[in-house]
């Protein structure tokens, strides 16, 4: 600034506009950070009794939106699961402190989730970062349920294979591997029983998580039995079995999330299966009297089959 009258006015014209330059600048400063904060997705945590649509309204954000962004197809939550909001605005502390409460008798505390479509996220165990959650647990290694799965050496199954098809038999306790004239649906059920306790993982296919048709595929895998991913292609293998007929090995159904087949475990006998839980987290057995199965079961198919067993 060049002055030509008094020397104190020009000095005091210098500070005020490096004042202006000053402020202009932090206001600048602030101004590029907004975007960055408005722009964030927010996250929600489901809690008991929350649902898409309540969620979607609390954050201002479609159901749509949240679906895509989760990988979400049906419209069940589990408690616990961390969702991506695209766009969402953050609750304020008074809407927080409400959405926590939920409305009394909305999800049933002995009610079981429904088991998620593909592409839900489950933060569980990781192999290549931390420990599983269930504490010390460690799962099977591929060499020990090979192991499991091998048959007698010297005794012959009489168990056949029907179009691409596999099974399971009844074992309330894992037996050990080798015993003479053991069925193959023997050792498939040994297999299985031995994966109890892998974590639940939705889209999962390793012994670190598994979903319910992954568990399925995995364990007639070590059989060298091949079967189709998800349950709703499962359900179009093998013979089709009525609900009295049930044998240890076969396959049992059910409706959850979809109207097509969206959950499959193995029968085991006594009116159990044994299958991935996404209610219990984990690889564990059921009740086919649980009032929950026995209003979503819809059928069963035998893929092993042996001498005395009837072939649809």
């Amino acid at each position: 600034m060049i002055c030509f009258h008094d020397p104190k006015m020009c000095l005091m014209g210098d500070t005020a506009d490096m004042k202006r330059l000053l402020t202009l600048l932090a206001a600048l400063a602030v101004l590029a950070a907004i975007p960055a904060v408005s722009l964030a997705d927010a996250t929600h945590v489901v809690r008991k009794g929350d649902t898409l649509g309540k969620i979607a309204r609390a954050h201002h954000v479609s159901v749509a939106k949240i679906r895509a962004a989760n990988g979400l197809d049906g419209t069940h939550l589990a408690v616990g699961t961390k969702l991506v909001l695209p766009g969402g605005k953050l609750h304020s502390k008074r809407r927080k402190a409400r959405s926590g409460m939920g409305r009394p008798g909305t999800v049933p505390t002995t009610a079981p989730a429904e088991e998620q479509p593909s592409g839900a996220q489950l933060t569980l165990a990781d192999p290549q970062g931390s420990t599983p959650h269930i504490g010390a647990w460690v799962p099977p290694t591929e060499a020990e349920l090979a192991e499991l799965a091998r048959g007698p050496k010297t005794v012959a199954t009489t168990s056949r294979v029907v179009t691409a098809s596999p099974a399971v038999a009844t074992a309330p306790d894992v037996p050990e591997a080798g015993k003479a004239g053991e069925s193959i649906k023997d050792r498939l059920l040994r297999v299985a029983q031995r994966m109890l306790a892998v974590p639940y993982r939705f889209g999962g296919t390793t012994l670190w998580g598994l979903d319910c048709s992954g568990f399925v595929q995995k364990t007639f895998a070590f059989l060298n039995l091949d079967l189709p991913r998800s349950a709703r292609e499962q359900f179009r293998e093998g013979a089709k079995v009525a609900k009295a007929d049930l044998s240890p090995g076969d396959l049992v159904f059910f409706r959850t999330y979809a109207k097509y087949p969206s959950h499959v475990g193995i029968y085991l006998g006594d009116n159990r299966f044994v299958h991935a839980s996404s209610r219990e987290r984990k690889v564990t057995v059921e009740s086919l009297d649980t009032p929950y199965y026995m209003k979503r079961y819809i059928g069963a198919k035998r893929l092993l089959f042996e001498e005395g067993d009837l072939q649809n």
